[in-house]
């Protein structure tokens, strides 16, 4: 029997775990079984693969913030490849979010999350995105999937550590091929 490095959390070198593209994968597979399950109102099964989902969405953010956590050290971090990976749009970003923007997101249906009319927002870059997930409201996530069939996930975050409650949204898609380049250049 050959012995193998068990490389989920940790990879045996310093390079990017194999399961790391692997998860970001299998984000984008569940994204599409979702968004499946919930139109054809498969509602227990859609949120199975939500949970399976969130779980990969934790151990993305964990090794990505990891390695940049890392990299920011090195002197050439500004210039880095992975850096400006990191700095990539993904999506929109309500910040500060108000108590009545607040209050207005939390009252839209599950699978029709929506932003107040004539909410500004700022571009969502990589690594605010990836902070996002990890210190997400776990009561208060919501989603919508447009007539084209992009998921776009909607992420409320408690204020903390002298920053503002807000609301995060970015399709599924493009976060994940954000992902795919910022695992590339690791």
């Amino acid at each position: 029997m050959t012995i193998q490095y068990i490389n989920f959390l940790v990879s045996a070198t310093n390079s990017a775990p194999r399961s790391l593209p692997e998860s970001i994968r299998q984000v984008g597979n569940l994204s599409a079984g979702f968004c499946h399950s919930w139109l054809s109102n498969d509602i227990p099964d859609a949120l199975t693969t939500s949970e399976e989902a969130f779980q990969l969405f934790d151990h993305i953010q964990n090794e990505i913030l990891r390695h940049r956590d890392e990299q920011s050290k090195q002197s050439a971090w500004t210039s880095s490849v992975f850096k400006a990976a990191l700095d990539a749009t993904v999506g929109e970003l309500l910040e500060p979010a108000t108590s009545s923007e607040i209050a207005f997101f939390k009252s839209c249906p599950l699978g029709d999350a929506r932003l107040t009319l004539g909410a500004t927002t700022v571009p969502l870059t990589l690594a605010v995105a990836l902070n996002k997930l990890k210190h997400r409201s776990t009561s208060t996530l919501n989603f919508t999937i447009s007539s084209s069939g992009a998921h776009v996930l909607y992420i409320f975050t408690n204020a903390g550590m002298n920053k503002p409650d807000t609301i995060s949204r970015f399709s599924v898609n493009i976060f994940c091929g954000a992902c795919k380049i910022a695992a590339a250049a690791i």
